[in-house]
């Protein structure tokens, strides 16, 4: 009985049992913070590459309809290598604007405007713009 009386009463190590015990505690709601922060600027920083590669593919091509069918191709492509998900990918809403008519015209400033529905729930948006030259 002594001998356990010793050891329960002994305070060498408990520092380090007081320092975990308050640590879980207070460091778990930091670490779930930072975690959906990272999470929400991933998602964010999805859809400004996707807005802006996705134009990029529209101003590349001859007509507004190859242009809206390879902004889509760029956007499943780039989408899947980012590693969203297939219904991510799905959700993708694109709202192209033009200055002129057709959008695919010299001096034409066009603008993209992407909407992504992320499986945590949360909705992202991205703008890109480009500016045609008078030459294009």
């Amino acid at each position: 009985m002594n001998f356990l009386a010793r050891i329960i009463k002994e305070e060498r190590g408990s520092a380090s049992v007081e320092f975990v015990m308050l640590a879980i505690p207070l460091f778990l709601p930091i670490f779930i913070y930072l975690n959906q922060f990272a999470s929400l600027s991933w998602g964010e920083e999805s859809a400004q590459v996707l807005a802006r590669e996705s134009l990029r593919g529209y101003v590349q091509t001859s007509s507004d309809a190859n242009g809206r069918r390879v902004a889509g191709q760029v956007i499943a492509i780039v989408g899947a290598k980012m590693g969203l998900s297939p219904k991510e990918i799905d959700s993708i809403s694109i709202r192209i604007e033009c200055s002129k008519s057709p959008c695919i015209s010299a001096s034409s400033t066009i603008r993209n405007e992407i909407r992504i529905h992320l499986d945590s729930g949360r909705i992202v948006s991205a703008i890109a713009q480009e500016h045609l030259s008078p030459w294009h």
